[in-house]
Parts: C-alpha cells; structure tokens; sequence
C-alpha cells in the first residue's frame, strides 16, 4: 500500500504524537508505523489524553452515532463521558456508510469491537514493555494502564506515542460480554445537548460563506418533462442570479424542472413562483389511484406472473377442506415525510467537488456527483451532517443531483433547497396493493392451506435501467410459510410512472399487516384463541427457518415463540376484562423478533380509542437501551399514524396531498403509552431501526375486530366505517 507525500502530511499533521488506528493496511504496513494510519479512521488517541472515535455511518435519527462508537468505548475501556464523539466524512477504509435496512449495529459490530480491542492490546502491550514485564500484568481500566504488580499506572496519552510504532493485532482477545460495563446501558445521544439548543448542524443548516441558494420548480406529473419556460419576471426579483433547465436524470430517476438560484431562501423561493412554465406531461396525465388499483385487481383475477413458493397441492387442500375464508386487503401509497425536507448543499470547482448533507448514501452521491461532472471519485469530497429523518427516502439522491447539477453549471456553491409541498409530491413513495388471500382449515380446525396472491406498484432495482427487475414486495419465507403442508405464493407488479422507493421496513410494513390480520381470521373461524393459534403453527419442535430475502438468513421458532409468550404474559392476554379489548400480531424481520398487543376502549359513539400498546423485542445483545427504546417507541408510533392517517392519492398523473393539512400525520393525542419489554439474549445484536413498525397495523386491526367485530382490511383505518 502507497501513500502520497501529500497524504503523509495531512496524517502526520493530525496525529502529532498520538496514535490512529485503521484497518485494510497490508503486511507491509507494521514497520512504517505512523505513516501508514490514515486520518479518517476508527480512533484516533492524543498525546494530551483525548479520545476522539469517528462515527462512520449517516445518522438519521436512528441513533448510530452514539451506538457505533459505544461499541468501540466498550472494548478500548475507557469512560464514555471523556470521550468525543465525531461524524467521520466518506471514506473507504471504513467499511460501508449506509443507513438503511437496520443493518448498522449487526454489520459493525464486529469490526468496531475489534477497533477499540486493538488500540487496548497496542497500549497495554506499550506499557509492558516499559516496565518490562509481560502484559497478562496489566490491564485497561477507564483511560489507563495499570500494572498488577505495583498499582503503577500509565494515562493512554503517556502511551500513544510508543503505542503507534507498533504493528495492528488482526484479531486481538475480545470482552465477556458479562464484563460490559458500556454496551447495554443507556447512554444519551451525543448530539443531543446540541439538538436542544439549536446548535447541531444538520443538512439545512450548512451552509458554506458564499454559498446561494436553489430551488426547483418541477413537473406536477411524473415522467413529463419541460417544454418551454419564461423567466422574465422571476429574474425582476431582488437576488435572483440564475435561472436553469434541469432535465430528468434516468439514474435517479430525477424529475424534470426549471431551477432559480438566488442569494438566499426567500428569493429563490419567490422566484419560482413567478415562474411560467409550458409542461409536456406526457403519458403519465392519464395515471390515477383508480386506474391503479383495477389493474391490481384485473392482475388478481388470474394467476399471478411471477410464482414465489408452492408447497404440497393448493388445489386439492381447498376441493377437501370446507372451512376456508377468502378476503383481498389493500394498502396504499405512503409519503416519507421527514421533519427536515430534501436539500443537499455542493461545490463543484474545475477538477474537484466538495459535497454535503443530509444522505443515507454517501457512497453513491460521490459515485452520482463524479457522473455529472466527470470528476474523479476520489476528487470528491462527501461531508456527513445529521439528518432530519430518512425512513428510506434518503436512499435516492435526486435532490443532490440537483445541487451537484446546478453548481456544476454555475461554477460556484449552491445549496438546493424543498419545501414542504416538494417533499411530498415528489417522493418516492411506499408501494401500493392489493393482496388476495385464501385458506383452509381441516377436520382438527388446523391450519391447512394459504394462498397469496399479490399486486403491487414495485420498487425498482437498479436505477434507470430499462431492463430493471423489480422487487416482488412479497416474502416467500416469512410465517407462516414453512408450517402450513400447501402453500402458494405469487405475485405481479404493476407498471406506472409513480414513482416509489423503500419506506421504513420495506415490503414488511404490508406484509405483516396481511399476514398478521389473516392469521386472526382463520383463528376467529376455527375458534381458537389467536395466541395459542399462532403458537400451534408454530409448533412444539424448535426449528431454524430459511429466510432467503429480507431478513435471513434464517429465524428461530424458538426465540419467535417465546417473544409471543412473553407478550400474552405481560399484557394479561388471557385474562377478560368488560370493556377492554385487545389485539396481537408478531413478526420476524432483519434478525429481530417482536410480538405487540394493542389495547383499546371504545367511546360512547362507539368509536375505539388506544390505551396502550405493549411491545417484547428480541434483538440479542442490546448496545444502548436507551437508543433501543427510542426505536421501538418511535417505530411503533409511526406505524400507528400511518395506518390511522397515512395515504397518497394520486388523479391526473399527480399527488393530491401536498402538506400536512392533506396528508395527515399522528398527533401527540393520538399517540398511546407504551410499554416495552427487552429480551435478555446472548446472541449478536442486530438492528431496531424498522423492527417494531410493521406489525402494529395488524394488532391495532385485530383490536379493532375485538372490539367491533368488524374486519379492516383496507388501510388507512376508517374509524367512521368502524364506528358506524
């Protein structure tokens, strides 16, 4: 591995006499010492006695910047209050920065606890060699070296210097977890004495001396394009400089528009206003929900293009078997909604670009900004801020594409900025769909036959491919295939310029809403209660269970099973109270197991009203608890308002929500208490971004039905219908 004069400088000038860890050095690296670790690694230790761990991953809210670098606090063993904590920009020798797929925690988990493990090893092994004994008589402890012999003691600032001349272990001795005196706590956010005062920066924030500001005026209908377009008003505006074309990027599947770049937010902004735009709306003005959802439907009136799983014989199951309940469920398209609204912020110069902003994917915005512009990759600088929420949608880069195109053009600094009608109307939304499902009990009221037959709008693969396979939306896997003897699963995507995207816990946010209601029906027709009737698919013999897609790469009955118990528990599942009624569902996803009971009282008009909600989780080894309860809470108060509120409508090719007073969100008097239980585990940790979101629907339905004795099977929740 080479490395550049100018890179030795930079290193050299950060490090002073401290030590650096990195990983991915080659062998040769161990007797160049200090000049082979580079600046923007895992841990950087001074001389002074500070302790500086890089946080690699975007944070999103989803609490990664205090959780990652808590993992590698844990193995250094030092004091988590004198540390700091700073946001690392894009850089390779840190592995994947991505937010998205509650992937975080279980992908870094081991990587960071060999992180902080080798910088210990490299200090104890320092200060053994200084008192010439062996290092089994030493240890670590909160910042310092201390020798078993005498109780001497060096600070790791006395020993970075000698420290760094050693070579990296590449697998050095791990913790017992039964020692974790970090990982497992509750430790605040890092950010969040800044978040209160209003002094974090996330990505509207930066702004760079100098920088103007854009905002773009696209085409209403997806997939059009602009004709013609007269700027003379607009550029009348005080502080208007330029207006520009931008054309759709297939890559990203940009829409169309017309840009004003002003000296600030409110001219840019005034600018578009004044805008004339003459649009080509092409094809896509026919496009409505209508004509959506009769395609669903003509889809399900035939067998489905693409078969996912076919076990025993469907056919004869449901000719055998009289005790079956056929239904279609139906869910629409959902907006993302973050706090924060799409805006990127770039600076393109002749041979370099420096971007920065709120992303879930660093790594393709450079790989998009080096496209535009025909810079080199590794000429293009990515910077991470917060960001004010993502819940998928961050996962496109669109909106960066359109600061990278414009600075490009202009040849000066240019944030882009949405506002809120923006960020809504040209999101990518949650698929919409309908799903067919039919199954059959036998002459014991077991469950013997299931049968899915699904249409949905699908998220695309591969950017602006023309060829671009789709997602199917469906799991072939997921409960209760692999327990019930014939099983058929299919499905077909429907076509539309609607564009739609990954929204939080993608595809399982509908599945498990299906699934999870229909799982209650047959429980309610073979007259079981639905606890014990999932148990019973389940079954008595532990078992492993494939997961090929989303959520693999197998499950636990055994681990499933007892977060289901544990709920039934906890919430008095079994015990009947006048007045109270109750609804449940669990499900598997991304590693995690979580089961969820939604109690509720209905009002003098009938209508139901949430008292709480009750969530067990198992996602092994939890980091921070405090961290992991925001999750789950946030989580399921998300899926609540969606299924209550959530749902975009689109007539004419367009959106017909635009802000919050079309496209409703929960309001704190709609959210209810909730209790969470975490399971003790042993086992690697994995994520808690997405875990508790899916499921919630299906419990607050099966409450619904409790209560009503009525089936919802079509989100959102109409509480009129149920009321009526």
């Amino acid at each position: 591995m080479k490395i550049k004069r100018r890179d030795f400088i930079k290193i050299s000038g950060i490090t002073g006499t401290g030590l650096i860890l990195g990983f991915g050095l080659s062998a040769g690296a161990r007797d160049k010492a200090l000049t082979h670790f580079e600046p923007n690694a895992f841990l950087k230790i001074g001389s002074d006695n500070s302790i500086i761990i890089f946080a690699k991953n975007p944070e999103i809210g989803q609490g990664v910047k205090t959780s990652l670098p808590m993992i590698i606090a844990e193995e250094l063993e030092v004091d988590w209050n004198n540390i700091e904590v700073i946001q690392a920009g894009l850089d390779s020798r840190l592995g994947a920065q991505f937010a998205g797929g509650s992937t975080a925690i279980k992908t870094n988990w081991q990587t960071l606890r060999t992180a902080g493990a080798a910088g210990k090893s490299m200090l104890i092994a320092t200060a053994a060699g200084k008192w010439q004994i062996s290092e089994s008589e030493c240890y670590a402890e909160r910042g310092v070296v201390k020798n078993r012999r005498n109780k001497k003691q060096f600070t790791y600032g006395e020993l970075a210097g000698d420290a760094s001349k050693l070579k990296v272990p590449e697998a050095p001795s791990f913790k017992d977890p039964k020692d974790f005196k970090i990982i497992g706590t509750s430790k605040k956010g890092v950010d969040n004495q800044q978040i209160v005062t209003g002094t974090a920066e996330f990505g509207i924030d930066a702004r760079k001396e100098g920088m103007l500001v854009a905002t773009v005026l696209k085409c209403p209908v997806y997939g059009g394009k602009v004709a013609s377009f007269d700027d003379s008003e607009t550029k009348k505006i005080d502080g208007v400089r330029h207006v520009i074309k931008i054309d759709a990027l297939g890559s990203v599947e940009r829409v169309a528009g017309v840009a004003v770049v002003a000296d600030n937010t409110w001219a840019a902004m005034k600018g578009k206003k004044a805008l004339k735009v003459t649009w080509d709306y092409g094809e896509g003005a026919s496009e409505s929900s209508a004509g959506i959802l009769e395609k669903f439907d003509t889809y399900l009136a035939k067998n489905g293009e693409i078969g996912l799983r076919d076990d025993g014989d469907i056919d004869a199951a449901f000719n055998k078997n009289e005790k079956a309940i056929e239904a279609i469920y139906e869910v629409p398209f959902l907006s993302h909604v973050p706090m924060e609204p799409m805006n990127y912020c770039a600076d393109v110069k002749e041979n370099e670009c420096e971007v920065w902003g709120p992303t879930q994917v660093p790594g393709y915005v450079q790989r998009l900004a080096s496209g535009i512009t025909g810079i080199p990759r590794e000429n293009i600088k990515v910077n991470m801020t917060r960001v004010g929420g993502g819940f998928g949608r961050r996962l496109m880069a669109d909106y960066a594409a359109d600061a990278i195109t414009i600075s490009h053009q202009i040849k000066q600094p240019v944030q882009v900025v949405w506002s809120r009608e923006d960020d809504i109307q040209y999101d990518y939304y949650r698929p919409a769909g309908r799903y067919k499902l039919k199954a059959a009990l036998d002459n014991a009221n077991k469950l013997t036959a299931w049968y899915l037959n699904a249409s949905t709008t699908s998220r695309n693969l591969f950017r602006g491919s023309q060829e671009s396979p789709h997602t199917t939306e469906v799991f072939p896997d997921g409960f209760p295939a692999g327990f019930v003897p014939n099983f058929r699963m299919e499905y077909t995507p429907v076509k539309t310029v609607v564009p739609s995207g990954a929204w939080r816990a993608p595809g399982h946010n509908a599945t498990a809403f299906i699934d999870q209601s229909f799982i209650d029906e047959m429980a309610h027709l073979a007259k079981k209660d639905p606890v014990d009737f999932r148990l019973e698919i389940l079954g008595n013999e532990d078992k492993e269970m494939p997961y090929a897609d989303h959520g693999g790469p197998t499950y636990s009955t055994k681990r499933l099973k007892n977060v289901i118990k544990i709920a039934a528990e906890k919430s008095n599942w079994h015990k009947k109270e006048a007045g109270v009624y109750k609804g449940f569902a669990a499900h598997f996803m991304f590693g995690a197991y979580v089961a969820e009971v939604v109690t509720l009282s209905l009002d003098a008009n009938k209508e139901p009203h949430i008292e709480n909600v009750l969530a067990v989780v198992d996602c092994g080894i939890v980091v921070n608890r405090s961290g992991a309860m925001s999750q789950i809470e946030g989580g399921i108060v998300d899926g609540l308002g969606a299924a209550m509120f959530g749902e975009v409508t689109i007539a004419d090719g367009m959106a017909q929500q635009d802000n919050f007073d079309t496209y409703k969100m929960i309001r704190m008097k709609d959210a209810p208490k909730i209790e969470v239980h975490l399971v003790e585990s042993k086992e690697s940790p994995e994520g808690l971004g997405e875990m508790s979101l899916p499921m919630i629907s299906a419990a607050y339905a099966n409450a619904i039905f409790a209560a009503t004795g009525k089936r919802i099977r079509k989100l959102p929740v109409q509480l009129s219908e149920v009321s009526s």
